[in-house]
């Protein structure tokens, strides 16, 4: 085979317009071409690539995925942030305000796409102890479903060793509102690594934009971190409204059990699910936010 022809792979490190940057032998980065008809690659994906006879870098294949995260905006359907994803990191912190509401359709995407789950609280060195106490007692609610909570400081390195070790031999992404610190914590995990630094609006109290596209970094061989970009809404990407309660896994034990067949575990009489929350064996708050995204999705 011609060397111009022969065929690597690489990981997709970004995304831009109509070319990629991938990651070539011994970490070169590398601008690179896609074949027209290759569907709209993004952060993380593996591609097959050539060089042509005029030197430039061809991307000519995308191979399978797994654990592809996205969301839906008011101007696309379906908008991808990362592929072949094995943990989302779900970075939350009380500047700008926390929402359990877009905690949780956070978590809804992740669980649909079968990505593994991490909450991260940061700025644990900006808020009083008593106010952190409130928030790790709302944080129980997600811990006793099954999702482990981390309770760091990306300014002042607390937690960052522990919480390092989650992300070996993974790809993993950090998600969440503008302003909460994705890119302290990737500069914190990896100092090599050279993402904007958002600021806190004074006037409004919300973060400001600084990652505009999802960008992959290399930690070591075989562990990857996916900064994307910070964001105040989060639209689920489903085409059936009634498949979001799969993304509340607490429900899971309680499907099937309901007195209709149809039972969207709303209004209706005898949902073995509300019995539940009345039980106390699934959060009020957690059955609340099932509500309002359902009924969101079927506006």
């Amino acid at each position: 085979m011609h060397e111009s022809t022969k065929q690597k792979t690489a990981r997709v490190i970004s995304h831009f317009g109509n070319e990629i940057l991938i990651q070539g032998q011994q970490n070169l980065r590398i601008r690179a071409k896609v074949k027209q008809g290759l569907p709209a690659l993004v952060c993380g994906d593996t591609v097959v690539w050539i060089t042509n006879e005029l030197n430039e870098a061809i991307a000519i294949e995308v191979l399978p995925r797994h654990g592809l995260l996205t969301r839906s905006t008011q101007h696309a359907a379906e908008k991808l942030i990362a592929a072949n994803v094995d943990i989302a990191f779900i970075v939350v912190s009380h500047k700008p305000a926390f929402k359990t509401g877009l905690l949780d359709r956070y978590i809804a995407a992740c669980e649909l796409a079968e990505i593994q789950i991490s909450i991260v609280f940061n700025k644990i060195d900006t808020i009083e102890q008593n106010k952190l106490e409130d928030f790790k007692t709302t944080f129980k609610i997600y811990q006793d479903i099954g999702y482990p909570v981390h309770y760091i400081s990306a300014k002042k390195m607390i937690g960052i060793d522990s919480f390092k070790q989650t992300i070996q031999n993974k790809t993993g992404v950090l998600v969440g509102q503008s302003g909460v610190g994705k890119s302290s914590i990737l500069r914190a995990l990896f100092p090599e690594a050279k993402p904007k630094i958002g600021e806190m609006s004074e006037k409004t109290n919300k973060g400001k934009h600084t990652t505009t596209y999802s960008e992959l970094y290399r930690l070591d061989a075989n562990s990857y971190l996916i900064d994307s970009p910070g964001i105040r809404e989060f639209g689920l990407n489903i085409d059936d409204p009634e498949l979001i309660v799969r993304g509340f896994k607490e429900f899971t034990d309680y499907l099937g059990h309901c007195q209709f067949r149809d039972c969207k575990h709303t209004n209706e009489p005898k949902c073995a699910i509300k019995q539940a929350v009345k039980e106390n064996k699934i959060s009020q708050q957690r059955w609340e936010s099932y509500q309002t995204i359902l009924a969101s999705l079927m506006e």
